[in-house]
C-alpha cells in the first residue's frame, strides 16, 4: 500500500509540474496584445485636410519614461527629423516635427517606450495621411 501511495504522489508531482510548464508557456506565447498607447495626435488612420501637423503627441496609460522612449516618422520624403522629445506630464510623449515640412502623402509613426510602474518595453506603429486641397 505504501508503494501505491508513493507512486500516486510521484504521478501527481509530474502532473503538477507539467501543468505549471504549460501555464508558463501559455503566458509567454505573445497572445497578450496589450499596448499602453491610448491615443495620438495626429490620430491613427486620420486624414488631415486643413493644417499640416508640426508635432506628434502620443498618450499612454501611464507616464512614459522619456529616456527609454523613441519616436520616428517616415513619409514621402523618407525619414523626418524630430527634436525635443519630452512629456507634458499628462502621460504623453511629444516631439516637434523639425524637417522637412510635411506634404500631402502617407506617414508612419513608430514608437517604443517604457511606462511608469511597468518594466516591459512596448513598441508599435500607426499611420496617418495628409491630404490638404491645393
Amino acid at each position: 500500500m505504501f508503494t501505491a501511495w508513493r507512486l500516486s504522489v510521484v504521478n501527481f508531482r509530474k502532473l503538477l509540474a507539467a501543468a505549471s510548464l504549460v501555464s508558463l508557456l501559455a503566458s509567454c506565447s505573445g497572445a497578450n496584445n496589450y499596448t499602453p498607447l491610448l491615443n495620438s495626435e495626429p490620430g491613427a488612420g486620420e486624414i488631415i485636410t486643413e493644417r499640416t501637423p508640426r508635432t506628434l503627441r502620443l498618450f499612454y496609460a501611464a507616464l512614459p519614461d522619456v529616456d527609454n522612449s523613441e519616436l520616428t516618422l517616415t513619409g514621402p520624403e523618407g525619414d523626418y527629423s524630430l527634436r525635443g522629445l519630452h512629456t507634458m506630464g499628462a502621460d504623453d510623449l511629444m516631439v516637434e516635427i523639425y524637417q522637412p515640412a510635411l506634404t500631402n502623402g502617407s506617414y508612419t509613426v513608430q514608437w517604443k517606450t517604457r511606462v511608469e510602474g511597468d518594466p516591459a518595453i512596448y513598441a508599435g506603429q500607426y499611420s496617418f495621411d495628409v491630404a490638404i486641397p491645393e
